[in-house]
């Protein structure tokens, strides 16, 4: 490794610990005023505005706790290799719809096929995960979610179309960067940490898959993400 290479590690390790820090330090500082405020309000017998903040501690806990998780995910599929088996992706994909809400689940048109292939269950698991998520949080509750897994010629195809706002061409090319998001105060509205994306993107290169996204803006977003059949 040279020297421009060790520095570039550098940078991007000093870019993540700052972003990191930034991201949870916003959280637990809203936390702490909200509490003094719920303490205060409740003080005064005021309990209305008492169980507002206490509402707003727990939103506050809950990102900070999505934060941490999608944190310990990156780190781990970046520092350990692949436990590459043969695998039940439509059983995984299956999970990882159960676990969504009851709203976003109806949301859903799901064609899953039952296909068996060669790939680290936990990492297909984080790709499923990180996709629906961005679905649901970035597209109007009343609009529907198709949701596929099928064999596509000699690949296997999961693919998720949303009717959310889209990306522009601008942002599709940063989109799985860690920690970039297209609207900041909106994402952090909805519950995006910024880093899903990037979590996807990393999980699919290190099981030899591809990965591509098409939207348009006011219509919504498609992401395609293929594995060979045969690996």
């Amino acid at each position: 490794m040279n020297e421009n290479q060790e520095q570039n590690i550098e940078k991007i390790r000093e870019d993540f610990v700052a972003n990191a820090s930034h991201e949870l330090k916003t959280p637990i500082t809203s936390i702490q005023l909200a509490a003094e405020t719920a303490l205060n309000a409740i003080n005064d017998g005021n309990t209305e505005d008492g169980l507002k903040f206490i509402k707003q501690i727990l939103r506050n806990s809950e990102r900070m706790s999505l934060l941490i998780s999608d944190l310990l995910d990156l780190s781990k599929i970046e520092q350990n290799e692949p436990n590459l088996e043969i695998s039940d992706l439509e059983n995984i994909v299956n999970m990882e719809i159960s676990y969504l809400k009851e709203n976003d689940q109806a949301r859903l048109n799901a064609n899953i096929e039952n296909i068996h292939i060669n790939v680290d269950q936990e990492d297909f698991a984080l790709i499923v995960r990180n996709i629906l998520r961005n679905a649901v949080t970035y597209s109007d509750p009343d609009t529907p979610i198709e949701v596929h897994l099928k064999k596509d010629d000699e690949d296997v195809l999961f693919k998720v179309i949303d009717k959310g706002k889209g990306i522009s061409q601008q942002d599709q090319e940063r989109i799985f960067e860690r920690f970039y998001r297209i609207d900041k105060g909106r994402s952090r509205n909805l519950g995006g940490t910024g880093i899903g994306l990037s979590i996807v993107k990393h999980a699919v290169d290190r099981n030899n898959g591809t990965i591509e996204l098409d939207s348009l803006l006011g219509e919504g977003t498609t992401f395609s993400i293929k594995f060979k059949q045969n690996v």
